[in-house]
């Protein structure tokens, strides 16, 4: 059916699934748009398995034959409507674009890239039904595969390996071959043994080649690999549950399992039932309901053998508190996706962002030299955006993951004439979805992140409009925001007494409804501050106040107030701060150079992994109380005692560039209180990437587990140089549920999940008696 769009333009009838499918196999003739000007128009399909995208790139010499190339579909992060890249915000302003190429034809595949933060290829159709076709095609085989990540195949994942390791594509592997993919997934045989498994498995005694080269299928190369990765210590596991003996489960041993190890409450033999039917291959009869070896595995890689409690993967906190009493994830210098000093901004830096949970992103901006301002960074050579271009992607993007409220922290270094131009933009853009300051927000409660859904606040500097605005920040050197100029306000009749050197305009200073506050002492900041007032701290001045025995402490402050920290002006690197003292602190608000990868931001993804990751997580109630939890009556005695047995890793991975076999170990860290802040770490397993085995039991014991995280790392023993990282993996420790687990760990730059890299471990939790 056809209909019309949001814009009045006509929809083009849709396609069933099964012909979009068709007409991407067979490919479509596409033009490219680089550097705001189309290219040629190439031929661009799927590959017949549906897991890549195919097309011919061209080379700027005529005479060099064109090379096909793919993108493997899991690479791909999103596929976009329209003109929403930075390439095509740039390009539509050419006077010939739109009508050569209508935003109804365009769409942008954005993908992840080895040398950029991620990259987007934008795409002309040669019809609006074609665009339609391509959009709805590659949505549904994304999903699909982000589907079969979170629910990790073990054979599927294996034929994936085969077929990267058939480089001639012919369906069957060469013992060469196989040695080379031996080799790509750190699994340590001699020659002689390798050769010795090929035969054992070249059952149907293929050979293909005038010499009569032997080769393996498909489902000859997973009886090899099955025996590669026989796991005795699963099957220790299974015989303590099997009530007969014998190497299978039956439904009242699944049942016992789940509840007695797992912690599941809800499985009764029915449900038992089904379960096994879910994971045995060899799918069995109702007279005949046994678990076996390989389905026990299979059990075992799936949700019901997870580390994280399940009820924590959904909004389970309660979201009807002040916005002060939680938590949110915050993004520094959003519209950067590399060094702070040169690059350009972009708008794929916010939708980054808001994609993976932040609720508070930052704009930068400056006069524009067209009439309308611009995000940039002051006294850099970053190639600034519009501020439209900028709302308009926030605005698509800030409630496509959490319907919870987005705060826009501004700096404001406009002209009067072009915040009066800002203020129209904002407007514009948000409408209603902006909130307005109330009367008396002065000196009332914030609102919570319940009643605020789907709301856009604006955090910056502000006119005094209120009795307790006297102690907003009106200092125009301030760090956060520099330069700034702000009027003053005769609060006697409220008439504006205009200052030639700060002026701020009234219209937009009115969208403002965080004001920033001057914070330089706690007790000061409480008596004057207004309790919907926002001040920013460096996180050297986080040090200063988390040490200071001065009272009342920063965690009075922050306890009916929010504040924002920030990294140090010297990490032009874009690196980041510790996040862990700004929160002990209770500071709301810890900004993070999102596309930064490290341990910093694996604590942060860590922290927001809880609560749907809906960017919003309580605080523990010793801080909204306004307490510091170092004190002894908060962190005095041991309450929760955390027992990790770290059994063995699967698959694990090489880091980039590396060729040898790696030389596994794994750290575990505490981050929490000092008092119970701890690292300790496995042996290392030489030469076996592939199936190490460590069997160790580490042993926590927390004073506050609710301020704590753990951090599970793998590393590459290295005598010569640094230990190379392979993969992590962090949570909250009160997100931790007692029994086995298959821990899916986060490798590479991109910290990528879906590999195959997993550790096998058992945990206990248990509150001391």
């Amino acid at each position: 059916m056809s209909g019309q769009t949001a814009n009045g333009s006509v929809r083009p009838p849709q396609m069933e699934l099964s012909h979009i499918f068709k007409l991407m196999e067979e490919g479509s003739e596409l033009r490219r748009v680089k550097r705001r000007s189309l290219a040629p128009p190439r031929h661009v399909s799927i590959s017949a398995d549906h897991r890549s995208v195919c097309y011919h790139s061209r080379y700027a010499w005529q005479c060099v034959p064109s090379k096909l190339k793919s993108v493997d579909i899991g690479d791909i992060v999103e596929i976009r409507n329209g003109w929403t890249t930075d390439n095509f915000n740039k390009a539509c302003r050419k006077a010939d674009f739109p009508s050569l190429a209508p935003e109804s034809n365009c769409f942008s595949v954005v993908f992840r890239h080895p040398h950029f933060f991620q990259k987007s290829v934008d795409l002309v159709a040669e019809s609006a039904e074609i665009k339609e076709a391509w959009v709805s095609g590659l949505t549904n085989l994304i999903a699909a595969r982000k589907k079969e990540i979170m629910q990790f195949n073990e054979d599927r994942w294996l034929v994936e390996q085969f077929k990267k390791a058939d480089k001639d594509g012919n369906g069957v592997l060469t013992f060469p071959e196989l040695w080379e993919l031996f080799k790509r997934l750190n699994l340590e045989v001699s020659l002689e043994y390798g050769r010795e498994m090929f035969d054992r498995a070249d059952v149907v005694k293929t050979t293909i080649g005038p010499t009569g080269e032997a080769v393996l299928d498909d489902q000859e190369f997973l009886g090899l690999f099955r025996s590669l990765t026989a796991r005795p210590e699963l099957e220790t596991v299974m015989r303590m549950y099997a009530s007969n003996g014998e190497n299978f489960l039956v439904a009242k041993d699944v049942q016992e399992f789940l509840i007695e190890e797992q912690g599941c409450n809800d499985i009764d033999l029915k449900k038992a039932e089904s379960i096994i039917q879910m994971f045995e291959p060899d799918g069995p009869t109702k007279s005949d309901l046994l678990l076996g070896p390989i389905g026990f595995r299979k059990l075992l890689m799936s949700p019901w053998a997870s580390i994280f409690k399940p009820e924590h993967e959904a909004v389970f906190q309660d979201m009807t508190l002040p916005l002060n009493n939680y938590y949110a994830s915050a993004s520094h210098n959003t519209y950067l996706t590399g060094l702070q000093l040169r690059g350009q901004a972009t708008v794929e830096g916010y939708i980054h962002a808001l994609k993976k949970g932040a609720r508070l992103v930052e704009l930068d901006i400056f006069d524009g030299d067209h009439g309308e301002p611009v995000i940039t960074h002051k006294r850099t050579l970053i190639t600034p955006i519009s501020l439209r271009d900028a709302l308009q992607a926030i605005d698509k993007y800030a409630f496509a993951s959490s319907p919870y409220p987005v705060i826009l922290t501004i700096e404001n270094h406009v002209g009067l004439s072009q915040q009066r131009v800002m203020a129209k933009i904002f407007k514009s853009v948000f409408g209603n979805r902006l909130y307005i300051r109330p009367k008396d927000a002065d000196v009332k409660p914030l609102p919570s992140p319940e009643e605020l859904k789907e709301k856009f606040l604006l955090r910056g500097k502000k006119l005094p409009t209120q009795r307790h605005d006297q102690g907003l920040d009106r200092d125009p050197e301030s760090l956060d925001d520099e330069n700034v100029n702000i009027e003053k306000v005769d609060m006697a009749d409220g008439n504006i007494i205009s200052n030639p050197k700060i002026e701020l305009d009234v219209e937009y200073s009115n969208l403002i409804s965080l004001p920033s506050a001057k914070f330089e002492n706690v007790g000061t900041a409480i008596k004057e501050h207004p309790l919907d007032g926002t001040p920013s701290l460096s996180e050297s001045n986080v040090t200063h106040f988390f040490n200071s025995p001065e009272e009342p402490s920063i965690m009075a402050y922050t306890a009916t107030r929010l504040i924002k920290s920030y990294p140090a002006g010297y990490r032009q690197d874009s690196s980041n701060m510790h996040p862990l003292e700004s929160w002990l602190c209770g500071i709301q608000h810890v900004a993070m150079n999102m596309q930064t990868p490290g341990e910093e931001m694996d604590l942060v993804n860590g922290m927001f992994r809880v609560n749907g990751n809906c960017g919003y997580v309580l605080k523990p109630d010793v801080l909204r109380q306004g307490l510091d939890p170092r004190s002894s009556e908060v962190s005095g005695d041991v309450k929760l005692v955390l027992k990790i047995n770290i059994i063995s890793g699967q698959y694990l991975p090489k880091p980039e560039s590396m060729k040898e076999i790696i030389d596994p170990y794994v750290s575990l860290q505490i981050y929490g209180l000092p008092c119970d802040s701890a690292k300790q770490r496995t042996k290392t397993i030489y030469n076996n990437g592939f199936n190490p085995v460590w069997r160790e039991t580490f042993t926590f014991e927390l004073r506050c587990p609710e301020l704590a995280l753990l951090r599970i790392c793998v590393k590459d023993y290295d005598q010569m140089s640094s230990n190379s990282f392979i993969g992590q993996y962090t949570l909250p420790v009160n997100s931790i549920r007692s029994g086995y687990a298959h821990v899916k760990l986060h490798t590479g730059l991109g910290m990528v999940v879906g590999n195959g890299a997993s550790l096998f471990v058992q945990t206990a939790v248990k509150v001391p008696q």
